[in-house]
This record gives structure tokens, sequence and C-alpha cells, in this order.
């Protein structure tokens, strides 16, 4: 009868030594470097992801010590489901991310192409249209604010000076023109960001491509059409992802600008789940609003993937 085979367990300092001496394999090296990533990951992402779905199941408010923290189930959801504001909110963030990401695209593409076309002066270019970027939203939105005060923005006086307006035009006053405010804002502040993804791209598009294109006899736009942006496919599925996730989260922003207001024209999904969380104190509903939050993100992620991803 064979032995049974013995599996060799190596413990810590022995890994330790074979890597001091430079006889790990490629794997285990790979492992070893990439675990430290992991370790942060689960303790900074997944834990709090399972830690807020488990309060969402839960009562608890800050404002009600004595009720403690009950099981209830799915009845946070439920509650959301029914709420009328958190479906408000819930539309304001989808139509601030649809209207927001795609002007940044334009925006974004048009500097791109722009620095792309440039014989001197790139590295200039690109560090001056990522400073935008690298502002804080909330300075960003005091910034904006402050641009378009009804009474002594620069804005209001620009317009009043090349004569497109005879009075005050309370930017930040009108549900309409206060949305259209914070897009601005956003597509400034955030378009530089992906103007730099796609001129990544753009970088990385073979040269050969627009010769064979010209002496085919192709145009300017239809060199772009089926030259560029085919080419520019990963590129934009990685820009308009992160942004998508960055819009459906906007907080600072709209927060700095207009509290949500006029009323809640502006109030995003996150500002809704602040306002519960940290003015109502209500921590368990608060968490079952970033739970759909996060369902939403992983939804625009997943269908970007689908349609954009690129093939062979």
């Amino acid at each position: 009868m064979a032995a049974p085979a013995v599996v060799r367990v190596e413990t810590g300092p022995h890994v330790v030594r074979r890597w001091m001496n430079g006889q790990l394999t490629e794997s285990e090296l790979a492992a070893i470097l990439l675990l430290p990533c992991f370790v942060f990951l689960a303790v900074f992402a997944v834990y709090p992801i399972f830690n807020a779905f488990w309060t969402s199941l839960h009562h608890l408010r800050l404002d009600q010590p004595a009720v403690g923290f009950p099981f209830v189930g799915l009845r946070n959801f439920l509650k959301a489901f029914q709420d009328l504001d958190a479906w408000h909110a819930i539309r304001v963030t989808l139509l601030y991310t649809v209207t927001t990401v795609a002007s940044q695209f334009v925006f974004g593409l048009g500097i791109a192409l722009v620095i792309n076309k440039m014989t001197t002066g790139k590295g200039f270019a690109r560090t001056t249209a990522l400073l935008p970027w690298t502002m804080a939203p909330i300075l960003v939105g005091q910034m904006w604010r402050w641009l378009f005060n009804d009474q002594a923005g620069v804005i209001n006086d620009l317009l009043r000076r090349i004569g497109l307006i005879d009075q005050q035009i309370v930017w930040l006053g009108v549900p309409s023109l206060a949305f259209f405010a914070v897009l601005v804002a956003a597509t400034w502040s955030a378009g530089s960001y992906m103007a730099l993804i796609l001129l990544a791209g753009l970088q990385g598009i073979p040269e050969e491509l627009y010769e064979a294109s010209s002496l085919d006899g192709a145009t300017p736009v239809q060199t772009f059409l089926w030259v560029t942006l085919p080419m520019l496919r990963g590129a934009i599925m990685v820009s308009l992802v992160l942004r998508t996730l960055g819009a459906l989260q906007a907080f600072d922003l709209p927060f700095q600008m207009t509290s949500g207001g006029p009323g809640n024209a502006t109030e995003t999904f996150a500002l809704y789940i602040y306002k519960n969380t940290f003015q109502f104190l209500d921590f368990g509903y608060g968490a079952a609003l970033s739970v759909i939050l996060l369902v939403l993100a992983l939804g625009f992620a997943g269908t970007y993937y689908r349609v954009l991803a690129p093939r062979d």
C-alpha cells in the first residue's frame, strides 16, 4: 500500500527566508507584493460595504438610544421604495449623471484633440488642463457660487456688459438655472480629468492608421468616426465609468453651491443620504439608501462594460 502524500505547509518565516535568498517563484513574489493591497481593500472597501448592508437591516437612530439596535430585515429598503423624496433624489442624480458625464466627455474630448495636435508645449498644456481637477470640490463649489452670485457675480456682470441681459439673473434661486449652474461647475472641474484619459488613448493610436485612411481618401470627419473613435473605445469606457461613478456620488459640489436647493431641485441622492444620516440621525435608513446607491453604480458600470468594452 502506497504511503499517503505529505503536503508541505511553509510557515511565514520560511517564506521570508526564501524571499531573502531569492528562491521565491514569480507567482509567490507577486502574491507577497499584492498582499498589502488586498488587505487595504478588505479593510477600507469590502468591510464598509458589508457593514453598511448589515446596518441597513437594523433600526439605528442616534436620537432614540433606548430603542437599541433591533433587527428589522428589509424594512428600511421598503421605506426607501415608498419614500417620494428618495425617488426625487434618484431622478435628480440620474439627470445630473447623464448631463454632466455627457458634457464632460464632449468638453474633455475637445481638449484632448487640441492637445494631441499640438507640436510644442504638450507637457505644459497637459498640466494646465489638469489644474481644475486638482482643486478640492468644496473650493470649486464656492468659487462658482461666487461667480453665479446674482448681486456681485462675474457672470451677471459679463452678460450685462456685452448686452445680453438688462437685469440681474438669480442663477441659484431658480430650480432650472441652479441645476444648470451646478452642471457648468461640474463640467469645468472634471472635464479636464476626462481629457487626460482620452489624450492617453489618442497618443496610443498608431500613426499608420491615419496615413492609410488618408491614402484611401477619407475625410477628416470619416477618419474621426471610423479610426479615432473605435481606437478610443477602451479609453472612453474607462473615462465614462470613472466619471459616472463620481457623478452618482456627487455631494460636495452641489452641497457647497446650492445645499440641494432651491427647495430640493439639486438634491442628489448622496445629499439625501447625508441628510437622513447626519441630520435626522437615522443611520439604519441611511445605510439602506447607500446600498441602493451602490447597486445603481454597479448597474451603470456593468452597462458600460457590456457596451463599450474593447472587442477583438
